[in-house]
């Protein structure tokens, strides 16, 4: 399936599981889909295994509307990332507006931040049950698990079903409108962020 034209973000933050980063960057490239890392302000970050990473944007800088779809990697990085307003600010308005949404392993911890759980049919590795559960989702032990736009994975060993699925959802759906230019320096700022840049 060709993902031409689609766009999609992967959130990250230190200590992410470098799999699950780097296994859908390449096979969403692979499909054609410009694919944009997407972190909470720092110039750098570190998987777990030690594997760097430079994001292309921050995001306060950016707006659900310029994505077809968000994924939110392991590792213990989502423990991070849900710490971060305009993260819970972008993927809620994602879900909002129906964009593929795919969260794997730790993930869920971002989704119960974001409050998009609730009613909603989810996964996720079993360490993190109990916070799934207890933010209104109906936990499933599989290797993957699609809830309309949502899906979910449990673990690394997860990540060719949990690929299929959303190279699948992105598919069935129009691509996103093509982003505006921005002159250097211009962008969305998470108004907690700003203020605290004065």
């Amino acid at each position: 399936m060709s993902l031409q034209g689609q766009r999609v973000a992967i959130l990250v933050e230190d200590c992410y599981q470098d799999l699950e980063v780097w296994y859908p960057y390449y096979r969403l490239k692979e499909a054609g889909a410009a694919v944009v890392f997407v972190g909470t302000g720092k110039p750098k970050y570190t998987g777990k295994y030690g594997y760097p990473l430079t994001p292309e944007t921050s995001a306060d800088r950016v707006s659900a509307q310029e994505f077809d779809g968000i994924i939110v990697p392991g590792g213990w990085a989502p423990d991070l990332l849900r710490r971060d307003p305009a993260v819970i600010q972008l993927v809620s308005d994602a879900n909002r507006q129906g964009k593929v949404i795919g969260a794997i392993c730790h993930a869920g911890w971002v989704l119960c931040s974001a409050n998009v759980l609730r009613g909603r049919t989810a996964t996720c590795f079993s360490a993190i049950r109990d916070d799934v559960v207890n933010a209104g989702a109906n936990y499933v032990d599989r290797e993957v698990v699609r809830d309309g736009n949502l899906i979910t994975s449990r673990t690394p060993d997860d990540l060719p079903a949990f690929l299929h699925a959303i190279i699948e959802a992105l598919h069935a759906r129009p691509a996103a409108p093509a982003r505006p230019a921005r002159r250097s320096g211009q962008g969305r700022r998470h108004p907690a962020k700003a203020s605290a840049r004065r």
